[in-house]
């Protein structure tokens, strides 16, 4: 059996999927998510659940640049679209909590 996967280019490195990207993302967001709850005793836990789009990046970011050194430059775009998906519904949520406990502006 070769060592080669089906279709690829001999000397061509794997560029990975979006799709492996995603998955990786939304597993580094969710274990994210897990960790802040077990914190929560201790406030920090607090930080990493309300800031969620923005704490990521502490993971998100060493993680597609591993991803990065080994040319999996697709893996990457997905991790970095998980990012992105994972930021604007943390802002959204935030945009409408402060909508709501404001008030209608008129």
């Amino acid at each position: 059996m070769s060592d080669l996967q089906e279709g690829a280019i001999p000397g061509v490195p794997d560029p990975g999927s979006v799709g492996k990207g995603l998955g990786i993302g939304f597993g580094l967001t969710i274990a994210g998510g897990i960790l802040g709850l077990v914190l929560l005793a201790v406030y920090i836990g607090m930080v990493i659940l309300l800031g969620i789009g923005l704490v990521q990046l502490c993971w998100i970011i060493p993680v597609s640049l591993s991803y990065k050194k080994r040319r999996e430059t697709e893996t990457v775009k997905g991790i970095l679209i998980a990012a992105g998906i994972t930021f604007l519904l943390n802002a959204g949520c935030w945009g409408m909590a402060g909508v709501v406990m404001r008030g209608p502006m008129h």
